[in-house]
């Protein structure tokens, strides 16, 4: 999955994306009972994560495109910022290529090299962009209470109804540097952030 880094839009990263421990049961009274405490507490780890093949955007895969399919898509932008993409891309183009674009459909943003494009942050408050986490719908609808029932741990890190809620990405069983930042505001969805740190 290809995912937009981090520069300086307008939307503030989160500060880190680290799991946090699930505490284990301190007395184990043999090796077989750690052994399952510790699968157990994997589990409950790799549930607080999203598997990046299974999140869709508007009912399809989170996926490149080409600038023509975008146009297509979506028009012209309404504004552009040349060389916005200060770390570089990381779409599929040659690692020497200058830094990209990021263009802009309202509050929603897509880096853009060359002629790719992914999106990188979608505003759900104009109802055009909606995601989906498994059942967890991701739209203008969208309360912190909601993504807390199936994500509390990131919920509770986040610690307040305004700010961002941090989901790390995982593929293959194994964490990534990623994140889906969702940015809340008095409790109810506005933005979905595809975070990747320079």
């Amino acid at each position: 999955m290809a995912i937009a880094c981090q520069s300086s839009p307008s939307t503030p990263a989160a500060a880190s994306v680290e799991q946090p421990a699930t505490p284990v049961k301190e007395q184990a009274t043999s090796h077989a009972d750690s052994a399952s405490a510790v699968g157990a507490n994997a589990v409950a780890a790799n549930s607080e994560r999203i598997q990046d093949e299974l999140f869709t955007v508007n009912g399809k895969p989170h996926r490149q495109l080409t600038t023509q399919a975008l146009i297509k898509q979506l028009g012209r932008p309404d504004s552009i910022a040349k060389g916005a993409v200060e770390c570089g891309s990381v779409l599929d183009i040659p690692i020497n290529s200058p830094e990209g674009d990021f263009w802009y459909y309202s509050k929603t943003m897509y880096d853009v090299n060359g002629n790719q494009a992914i999106l990188y942050l979608f505003d759900v408050t104009t109802g055009k962009f909606y995601g989906n986490i498994g059942k967890l719908v991701l739209n203008q609808n969208t309360t912190l209470e909601d993504v807390r029932r199936f994500y509390p741990l990131p919920v509770k890190e986040a610690g307040s109804d305004s700010g961002t809620v941090s989901l790390p990405f995982e593929h293959g069983g194994q964490l990534m540097d990623a994140s889906l930042n969702l940015i809340f505001k008095k409790g109810r969805l506005q933005e979905v952030e595809f975070y990747f740190p320079c």
